[in-house]
């Protein structure tokens, strides 16, 4: 066993060690998390080793090349500090490595949060083991919740170990590879204890961007997965759009709740409007994925997925219009981001909202008069358009048929 893996697992079961001393709420919650961690340590392999070694699958092999040219680009070109991560490689037993339990009131889109020792408090509750995982939720719906579990490919220890590469992500096409290793690296750059949409926001603009940019890298992918990956990319936007209009529309819903309306009338008006959901997404499934959020829209589009794709998403403008502001320089970026991070959580939430409206401004701006978009802008006059923007342009160019639904957008439903 390696020495850097020797300190590792002494860390993990010190961990353990403290959690008991001190009494930590839900012991069992974090003996699993600990042990979790500590069998993926112990069960991972040195990256040189797996190379080195002519009986590693060649598909194995080229993906692990892979992840060395990508977390060299993030050293070099993002300014993210890879240094001895991802240098050792688990095969996994599942598809994923942890699942989440997001947890919400069939009235409240603010969902359950639970706090953690260093990482703070999070709307999401995490599991090695997916029985556990459902088991967890099983108690919450019968608490009158509505819950959603999702599987994770990979998480953050953010630097307090050196991460691995998994199975659960290892054959991920080249650009999502890159994705998803730049997101889990920022972690490690910013991160504001108890502050899940901050952070995660953050992290999927790094990753988006970072993928983007190193697209662009003279032969670090072939056409055809570019071509992929943006697609993919642009099917998401389209999505995400749609589920966050139900979201918003649900919270003004919801609002009457808190004027004392009558419970049973604003429940009826939400069980009329998630039947309008539904059916607008038939209508336009082929342009909302064409069937990719099948098995989600038809069992699990509820209050608690959509306290997860606000964990994720709340604050990606706000991260895209502030890189657009210092004009791409990466240095720049994560000194502004850090400085965000210092704020109060009001003083940044109110930084954040700004920054989303002066970019909605500019896009106003270029669109007024014209009716266009502003990546569409700027896919005709520049070629310093960002990854973000590129995407939307794809997302616009692809699918130029919007997502219409009159139940959907006319809000009304009296």
């Amino acid at each position: 066993m390696g020495r850097q893996l020797v300190r590792q697992v002494k860390i993990s079961i010190l961990a353990l060690y403290l959690c008991l001393l001190t009494g930590c709420e839900h012991i069992g919650f974090y003996n699993q998390a600990v042990t979790g961690h500590l069998g993926i340590m112990l069960g991972s392999q040195p990256v040189s080793e797996l190379l080195n070694d002519p009986k590693t699958p060649g598909p194995l092999r080229q993906q692990l090349i892979l992840t060395q040219k990508i977390l060299q680009h993030a050293e070099t070109q993002l300014l993210l500090d890879a240094d001895g991560k991802y240098q050792r490689y688990v095969q996994l037993q599942g598809d994923y490595v942890v699942w989440n339990v997001f947890a919400a009131k069939p009235l409240d889109l603010n969902g359950e949060t639970w706090c953690y020792p260093v990482v703070g408090c999070a709307p999401y509750r995490g599991y090695y083991a997916q029985e556990d995982a459902l088991a967890f939720a099983d108690k919450y719906q019968h608490m009158g919740f509505e819950t959603f579990v999702g599987g994770v490919s990979a998480y953050s220890t953010l630097g307090w170990f050196n991460d691995p590469l998994l199975s659960s992500f290892i054959d991920y096409q080249p650009l999502s590879l890159a994705q998803l290793l730049f997101h889990e690296l920022a972690h490690s750059k910013v991160w504001v204890p108890g502050s899940t949409a901050f952070n995660e926001s953050f992290a999927s603009f790094v990753g988006r961007q970072g993928a983007w940019e190193w697209s662009q890298s003279a032969g670090a992918v072939e056409s055809d997965a570019y071509a992929q990956w943006l697609e993919q990319q642009a099917q998401w936007q389209i999505f995400k759009a749609f589920a966050l209009q139900a979201k918003a529309d649900l919270e003004k819903i919801y609002a009457g709740a808190s004027q004392e309306e009558d419970t049973a009338q604003i429940l009826a008006q939400r069980q009329k409007y998630l039947a309008l959901i539904q059916s607008c997404y038939q209508k336009n499934r082929a342009t909302l994925g064409g069937g990719r959020y099948d098995n989600l829209m038809s069992k699990r589009f509820n209050n608690a997925f959509l306290v997860s794709l606000g964990t994720y998403e709340d604050f990606f403008p706000a991260f895209a219009q502030l890189f657009r502001q210092v004009q791409q320089d990466w240095s720049e970026f994560y000194i502004q981001v850090a400085a965000l991070a210092e704020l109060s959580e009001t003083e940044r939430a109110f930084k954040l909202a700004q920054l989303v409206q002066a970019g909605s401004a500019i896009d106003a701006e270029f669109s007024k008069g014209s009716g266009r978009h502003l990546s569409e802008y700027l896919g005709e006059y520049s070629d310093d358009r960002s990854g973000e923007q590129k995407i939307a342009a794809q997302a616009n160019n692809n699918h130029a048929e919007e997502v219409h639904c009159d139940a959907f957008t006319n809000h009304s439903l009296n």
